[in-house]
């Protein structure tokens, strides 16, 4: 009796970055931007014969014609050496390279396509939908990311223009049958997927309103207006801020009109930091390279550093790399590891098996709900525990072979685990293409600090760097003046600008904010002087001024804001506040219209700048801060009813600062145990000797920080 023997698939993923798979074993050999580039073009014109002559020009335009024929030999024998069993997929003579059709292969750029012809001939929606669920799931990024080779670039540019028109169809049909949650994902992909392609903002922002999440779609149209500005310099179109009016009004939403608004302009430049950029720009090419590197931006506090990267995440995010931000923050109560947790939480996990799952679980611990047989992870007690836990994190974290670039703003905070653990990763992932960048002050990092000791490790292996940021210079300063203003500025205006913030943007950007005509006084000659401001400080006054131009209402808000002392979701301020929903949402408008309050990940706001929440809560009475701690820790008890152990250590401290010490000793000592499960020792100590301080009734020790 004959047995077919079965046959070995080839797997082929193209989207979202270059993987092959043979049977169940990785294929590496195909390591190198010109092997995988090759493969892709021939897979991709399977089924059609090639010419030697053809393929050579395309590859080495700027090459003679003998030469390019040479490098092309020379890469099909690599590719031949490197593809397991090449002869069953490649047919290679004298003139012509085919990709064989017929061959055991399967390729994530057909299934896309194929889901695309079916959703075309389906008899009815459910047959589309599904079909367009299907292609949705197939695209998983950009065609070849990695690679910039003109034909990459055309095939790249016509596959994400199918999958915009499939997720735009599939959101109609989803609406149309009043599946809005779904509707909703798929809208939110879209708006990631060409973030500036105004009518995908407008709707989800509809969406949103349908199930009646307004603060939702106020949040959508503000990170709407926020990438425009920064990236087109353009407000929003009349039809958005339209729809947004209504949605203050509490009016509801029409359908928006069907045509599709066009995108112009150009990118807005940052203002005197062309030479910092370009070094970060070489940073970042030499860790695609394959050699991972810390680069530091440091200077003072309103120096740019936080615009600096967030322009790099913006470039990466364009050419379809993957990104992820976390912050820390000045305060008691932060999680160990928060800031990775953060970066996990930014992109899908990859697929691992359950034993790195349950270690990620000590981070995400709703990783435990979602998957019942996944076992609770133990504490940490031994050092091979913390390197398994230390391992997970980095197979979580990195993305097989493709470029990666992490984020994190205000390293000086920054607890001692995260630290720790940047330099595994860098120190383990010795080949990995990984660029972390990361903001600090030096002034708040001392020689014997867990940051400092980073850094000269870092630096005696060659895998760091340091971007300091001065003051612009008068030339800069007028131009940002100017960009702010939106108008030209007479040249004595700018020279009293120039003279009152030392070049600071922060408080250049403030002092033009908060009314620029104010700070100087035209003499009789004609000539400007600028008026004595009467507090000492140039910021605080810049900052004042702004805080006192806002409404009693969102005054209150954003001081309810500053008490929660970090990045803040609507959820938290409506359960901690006795205001109704529309006047929190106007609210939340008026201080995002003002600049006070920007955009922070997906889910959130947080303050434009740290001044701006310190001005906040230190003029507050000692009366009202405790309320506002007392508010804010019941309203995270009750946000993350199913998940307190994550936000323990801030219930705890605001409790502390309520002074409830009953309620902080209990969410003191949750927290301690939830630190030792993460070997985070520090964290635990420090949470047990609070619960013990405020059992034995010691006053706890004063602060003019917020949590």
């Amino acid at each position: 009796m004959n047995h077919q023997v079965p046959q070995t698939i080839l797997k082929i993923t193209l989207l979202g970055g270059f993987q092959l798979t043979h049977g169940d074993q990785l294929v590496t050999a195909v390591d190198t931007p010109r092997l995988q580039s090759l493969l892709a073009y021939l897979v991709l014109k399977r089924g059609t014969s090639q010419s030697r002559h053809r393929v050579a020009f395309l590859f080495w335009p700027d090459s003679p014609e003998d030469q390019a024929l040479t490098n092309l030999r020379n890469l099909l024998y690599r590719l031949r050496h490197g593809l397991p069993e090449a002869d069953r997929f490649l047919r290679v003579d004298r003139n012509t390279l085919e990709w064989r059709e017929a061959a055991p292969f399967e390729l994530d750029v057909a299934e896309f396509e194929a889901a695309l012809e079916r959703a075309d001939e389906a008899p009815d929606q459910d047959g589309a939908r599904g079909a367009l669920e299907r292609a949705a799931r197939f695209y998983g990024g950009d065609l070849l990311p990695g690679l910039y080779e003109d034909w990459v670039a055309s095939e790249r540019r016509r596959l994400r223009q199918a999958f915009q028109r499939a997720l735009e169809r599939l959101v109609e049909l989803l609406e149309a049958q009043r599946d809005y949650r779904p509707a909703i994902d798929y809208a939110r992909r879209l708006v990631r997927h060409d973030r500036l392609h105004e009518p995908s903002y407008r709707r989800l922002m509809r969406l949103q309103a349908l199930i009646g999440d307004r603060s939702g779609a106020l949040r959508t149209y503000h990170q709407c207006a926020t990438i425009l500005e920064r990236e087109l310099s353009l407000e929003p179109s009349p039809a958005t801020q339209e729809m947004v009016e209504q949605l203050v009004a509490g009016e509801d939403v029409p359908a928006p009109p069907s045509t599709r608004a066009g995108r112009t302009g150009a990118l807005s430049p940052l203002v005197g930091r062309q030479d910092a950029w370009a070094e970060l720009r070489r940073a970042w090419r030499r860790s695609v390279a394959g050699r991972p590197r810390l680069v530091l931006v440091s200077g003072e506090a309103g120096i740019g550093k936080t615009r600096l990267a967030e322009e790099l995440i913006e470039w990466a995010a364009r050419q379809g790399i993957a990104t992820a931000t976390a912050r820390c923050y000045p305060v008691e109560g932060e999680l160990a590891y928060a800031p990775v947790a953060a970066w996990l939480r930014a992109r899908p996990l990859p697929t691992l098996e359950p034993v790195w799952r349950a270690e990620i679980a000590r981070l995400l611990p709703e990783l435990l709900s979602d998957e019942s047989d996944l076992p609770p992870p133990g504490p940490i007690g031994e050092p091979w525990q913390r390197r398994r836990f230390f391992e997970a994190l980095v197979r979580a974290v990195l993305p097989g072979d493709q470029p990666l670039l992490l984020f994190i703003d205000a390293l000086q905070w920054c607890d001692r685990g995260t630290l720790e653990w940047l330099h595994y990763l860098l120190r383990v992932e010795s080949r990995a293409r990984l660029l972390i960048v990361g903001t600090y002050r030096p002034a708040g990092v001392g020689d014997d600090e867990p940051l400092s000791s980073l850094i000269h490790a870092l630096r005696s292996d060659d895998q760091f760097m340091e971007i300091e940021l001065g003051p612009l210079n008068r030339s800069d300063t007028a131009t940002l003046a100017t960009n702010v203003a939106g108008r030209d500025l007479d040249s004595g205006v700018v020279d009293c600008l120039y003279r009152e913030t030392e070049g600071n943007p922060l408080f250049v950007v403030e002092t033009v904010r908060a009314g620029l005509p104010d700070a100087v006084r035209q003499l009789p000659s004609g000539g400007m002087v600028c008026v004595p401001r009467p507090l000492p400080s140039r910021m605080r006054d810049a900052l004042v001024a702004r805080v006192e131009q806002l409404s009693p209402l969102s005054r209150s808000l954003a001081e309810l804001a500053a008490t929660i002392g970090r990045e803040f979701t609507f959820d938290v301020v409506r359960e901690a506040s006795d205001a109704s929903d529309d006047r929190l949402v106007q609210a939340l408008d008026e201080l995002w219209q003002r600049r006070i309050i920007r955009e922070q990940g997906e889910e959130g706001y947080d303050f434009s700048h740290d001044k701006l929440r310190e001005v906040l809560y230190v003029d507050l009475s000692e009366a009202r801060r405790r309320l506002l701690h007392r508010r804010v820790a019941a309203a995270l008890e009750h946000v993350y009813a199913d998940d307190t152990d994550a936000v323990a250590a801030r219930i705890a401290a605001h409790y502390e600062r309520a002074d409830e010490p009953q309620e902080a000793v209990e969410f003191y000592r949750r927290a301690a145990e939830v630190a030792r499960r993460m070997h985070a020792e520090e964290e635990a100590a420090r949470c047990y000797e609070r619960a013990s301080a405020l059992e034995e009734e010691k006053p706890p020790p004063s602060s003019d920080s917020p949590v």
